[in-house]
């Protein structure tokens, strides 16, 4: 294989390429869904292809196919050349890469057991089990779906520069979704888990403390009262942080946005973006963790990202081309969904930096305020700079205690005036949102985390009236 991806490369040289790279993929995934019972969905299916990236006169061309020949390969470097050819004179912002220098290497998956050893019926049923498990928890419980996902398979990636990356990898992930109901209110809860892991991720689960206690967040919500709306001094747990810092910030610091005008962080390196005491980073080096990569999928070595210290913003995420635009170097934020798709600027694990401050003298120091805990998704509009996220479960804070559970929060804001208005940082990393982020059609693998933070004068919405 080696031989003809390299010919293929020089083709595209040939054909007047000042740039081509090619990713070639063959793998498998299978996938199922439990609903109240029964087995709604149970798919498998594999699947092997190539996408190749040219940049001629400017223009980027891309092409691929789902077989891997070599006269397939050949075709897709002369349709991106065509393409590229076609699209160059009408090109006002001419593409281009950064230098890099060539790597060579050999990835071997990192798992213990490996999903496609185990039988479909034992993971079919091991999934019945945790939608069981939740299912049955309470009379209240009214829809339960749990789903099981995995996928398996080999990589190469090349480049004109040299660059020969094989690599295999499994992941696995897991999820379940409750919905209790009591007259007419209806309340639900998740929780998910995810990683770059074989099937030793879904024996290691405990459906009690997986499955049960996602039921109970949800039935405990019924209990709960309609969340005042107004500004309030809140207390954000770090699953709510993760959310914020990739939603809010994240995608900010992605350069593709920001060259494009679509970010509020344009032109603002070296300037205060959040409080003091606030640093923040992407790292796909971390360990365990559902981001995390070896190399992006431009062949670029991962390192951790600094983007914001102290309160500060240092730099952007990049890929090839961003880095060549900002006159910097790569540090390997480029991926794509799968060999159809080419790569684009994406996070990787983003969090924020423990602090010093723990969780009860945080709450101790608050004389008044809502604590807020949970909650799986978000929105930001990254040229506005603004951003909603919604939360699970939000209590009242009177004189440093915890009072009135709440249900049906969300919180919404400008990004930069909310991270400059943290108060206090806390002592409590954790990674709770490993899952997928799509941006620009295509999914990918991330996660993202922080400790407690509070912050002053957040705009909370509910249905009551905070007076």
């Amino acid at each position: 294989m080696r031989e003809i991806i390299e010919d293929v490369l020089k083709l595209a040289g040939k054909l007047g390429a000042d740039f081509a790279d090619l990713r070639v993929a063959d793998g498998s995934g299978t996938s199922v869904s439990v609903q109240d019972g029964i087995a709604d969905r149970v798919y498998t299916g594999s699947g092997a292809g190539v996408g190749v990236r040219v940049l001629v006169g400017g223009a980027w061309g891309f092409a691929p196919t789902n077989k891997t020949t070599a006269e397939e390969m050949k075709q897709c470097v002369e349709d991106a050349v065509s393409m590229a050819r076609v699209a160059s004179p009408s090109v006002t912002d001419p593409g281009m890469v950064a230098d890099i220098d060539p790597v060579e290497d050999t990835i071997e998956a990192e798992c213990e057991v490996d999903p496609r050893d185990i039988p479909l019926e034992e993971r079919v049923a091991t999934i019945f089990e945790l939608e069981k498990a939740a299912r049955e928890t309470d009379e209240r419980i009214v829809n339960t779906v749990a789903n099981y996902r995995d996928s398996a398979g080999t990589s190469i990636i090349a480049n004109t520069a040299g660059t020969y990356i094989e690599s295999a990898a499994v992941r696995c992930g897991v999820n379940v979704h409750v919905t209790a109901q009591e007259g007419d209110v209806r309340q639900t809860a998740s929780k998910n888990q995810s990683n770059a892991l074989g099937y030793e991720l879904v024996t290691a689960i405990d459906p009690e403390q997986f499955a049960v206690k996602t039921a109970e967040k949800a039935v405990a919500l019924l209990a709960a009262k309609r969340a005042p709306a107004g500004k309030f001094d809140v207390i954000i747990d770090p699953l709510i942080c993760g959310l914020l810092v990739h939603e809010a910030f994240g995608h900010n610091c992605e350069a593709d946005a920001v060259w494009s005008g679509h970010s509020i962080l344009q032109g603002k390196i070296g300037r205060q973006v959040a409080a003091p005491g606030v640093t923040i980073y992407d790292d796909p080096t971390l360990e365990d963790l559902n981001g995390s990569f070896k190399y992006d999928h431009e062949g670029i070595p991962a390192e951790n990202h600094i983007l914001v210290e102290d309160g500060v913003l240092q730099g952007y995420m990049h890929s090839l081309e961003t880095a060549a635009r900002f006159k910097t170097r790569p540090q390997g934020s480029a991926r794509a969904q799968g060999h159809t798709y080419p790569p684009i600027v994406r996070m990787s694990n983003t969090y924020v930096l423990p602090g010093d401050c723990s969780f009860e003298d945080m709450l101790a120091d608050t004389k008044q305020g809502l604590y807020l805990a949970g909650g799986h998704w978000g929105y930001v509009f990254t040229a506005r700079g603004q951003f909603t996220c919604n939360v699970e479960n939000a209590w009242a804070i009177e004189n440093g205690k915890l009072g009135q559970h709440y249900r049906n929060v969300c919180i919404s804001g400008l990004t930069l005036e909310t991270l400059q208005s943290v108060t206090a940082v806390g002592d409590d990393l954790k990674f709770e949102l490993g899952g997928t982020c799509g941006k620009d059609g295509q999914d990918a693998p991330v996660d993202s985390g922080g400790p407690h933070l509070r912050i002053r004068d957040v705009v909370v919405g509910g249905q009551e009236s905070a007076g």
